[in-house]
């Protein structure tokens, strides 16, 4: 799939470090301005809710072929190198804004991997992936840009364009 090469209203002011090695981090270690994240608050009840996720949430690099996702037992993220160091900064934005939608989730005891429906039928993908649009058309993404987005590797072409079209986004067309 083509990258959309267009500059965004993250671009100015998202910090990531991308140098990070392989370990354990704090979120802010990894996305250092990320107090300033607006959307954090349609995300968490309250400012208090963000600071404890802020500093509760353990962060894993892992020198391994995933993107990002939360671990359903404890809330860590994991980020995978490659990912971190190659994602444009608006999809690394989005993502974790993603997975934070998974992390406040996970604190309500919602099961984030119900095996019983495929991923894109997932409720708690649906909630997090709505946030995560909203967010992406905040910071200027067009439709075209949302469904590369939304282009994930274990999913089907039909589960893509499925997604996209329960979201709203470009009528799920490539």
């Amino acid at each position: 799939m083509n990258k959309i090469e267009v500059h965004y209203q993250v671009k100015n002011s998202v910090c990531i470090d991308r140098r990070l090695e392989p370990g354990q981090y704090r979120l802010a270690e990894v996305f250092a301005d990320i107090r300033t994240y607006g959307i954090l608050t349609a995300i968490f009840a309250d400012s208090e809710e963000i600071d404890r996720v802020i500093t509760d949430i353990k962060v894993f690099v892992v020198d391994q072929p995933y993107e990002m996702y939360v671990n359903n037992d404890d809330a860590s993220i994991t980020i995978g190198l490659t990912h971190l160091r190659r994602a444009s900064d608006e999809f690394l934005y989005l993502d974790i804004i993603h997975e934070l939608c998974h992390v406040k989730q996970h604190l309500q005891g919602r099961n984030l991997y119900d095996r019983s429906k495929a991923y894109v039928d997932r409720e708690t993908e649906i909630d997090a992936y709505r946030i995560t649009v909203q967010e992406a058309r905040r910071i200027g993404l067009n439709d075209d840009a949302i469904v590369n987005y939304l282009h994930v590797s274990w999913i089907t072409p039909e589960e893509h364009k499925r997604l996209a079209r329960s979201l709203d986004v470009g009528g799920g067309e490539e």
